[in-house]
């Protein structure tokens, strides 16, 4: 069987250039009506069109490089119809930039194709030459050519490198008052430890650093009343310039490859009980992936 590519699921007719639309309500209406026309169903175009007004752009559906992708699942739709719309200009909104709509309604039986094309989009969005070409194309048929030309099959399962965020590190050797300032300068909670090759060697949160100050005993009492009388804060703030992370980073005990199915990764970190993982092949860290991106960009997607 040919490989599915994204291309050919658009519909040249539902290509729509330089439109002089600049209200997100205004081109889901638009877009809805177009494709209720060519794609008749027994849905009504006004109520999918509240339904995709429900999904607020900070859902998962508008993607850093200014992609839109409000999706809908249809009862008894026989086709999977996907239509775009590329604004006569970008346009901002408070959840970011948008520069290109592409409106997806599937069968709500088949979430898998929904998920292939998301991972497209990710990927060809991510080739910042290609998004130019395509953002800059003159008719329908040219938007086409060019997609057809770079578009390399849709993947049949979504893996860790389309979902993972960026990686915050820190060295072994820091002290703790250098970490406690990484935590807060990038608002961050979790660090993977690198040596001095940047060699992935351990993983530290704040929860690590906020328990510094606690004398090792207490991990083994269930009766903590007597803390009453130890401040641990006090001894960390007067103690961490003298602590390093390495006294307190946790090793690591799983992580995935960038090429790891993000199905796995949910079932890897929930028997290890891990909320974040790092991405690691070869010794070398890609970034990290946790509960709340897979959340965002498949569940909310």
């Amino acid at each position: 069987m040919p490989a599915l590519h994204f291309s050919s699921l658009i519909d040249e007719k539902l290509i729509f250039l330089k439109s002089p639309l600049n209200e997100v309500k205004d081109i889901y209406k638009f877009m809805v009506n177009q494709m209720c026309k060519i794609y008749p169903s027994d849905n009504d175009p006004n109520h999918l069109i509240e339904l995709l007004l429900k999904r607020q752009l900070n859902d998962g559906i508008l993607l850093p490089s200014g992609v839109v992708i409000p999706h809908l699942h249809i009862e008894n739709l026989k086709d999977t119809v996907v239509s775009v719309l590329i604004p006569e200009k970008p346009f901002e909104t408070e959840h970011g930039i948008i520069k290109i709509f592409v409106m997806v309604f599937t069968c709500k039986s088949d979430n898998s194709l929904y998920l292939q094309i998301l991972q497209s989009l990710m990927r060809f969005s991510k080739d910042e030459e290609l998004y130019n070409f395509v953002l800059t194309s003159q008719t329908p048929k040219e938007f086409l050519k060019v997609l057809k030309a770079n578009d390399a099959g849709v993947k049949k399962t979504l893996t860790v490198d389309e979902l993972m965020s960026e990686v915050f590190t820190v060295k072994k050797d820091a002290n703790l008052r250098e970490l406690s300032e990484h935590f807060y300068k990038h608002n961050a909670t979790f660090f993977i430890v690198v040596d001095e090759n940047n060699k992935p060697v351990g993983e530290v949160s704040i929860l690590e650093y906020l328990t510094a100050g606690l004398p090792d005993y207490t991990k083994f009492i269930d009766n903590l009343h007597f803390l009453r009388s130890i401040d641990p804060f006090e001894k960390l703030f007067n103690e961490e310039h003298r602590m390093h992370v390495r006294s307190i980073m946790l090793p690591i005990e799983l992580s995935v490859s960038p090429t790891t199915p993000a199905f796995k990764a949910i079932f890897l970190m929930n028997k290890h009980k891990k909320r974040i993982v790092p991405v690691i092949e070869n010794d070398k860290l890609f970034g990290v992936v946790g509960c709340i991106d897979i959340f965002r960009n498949v569940y909310r997607g």
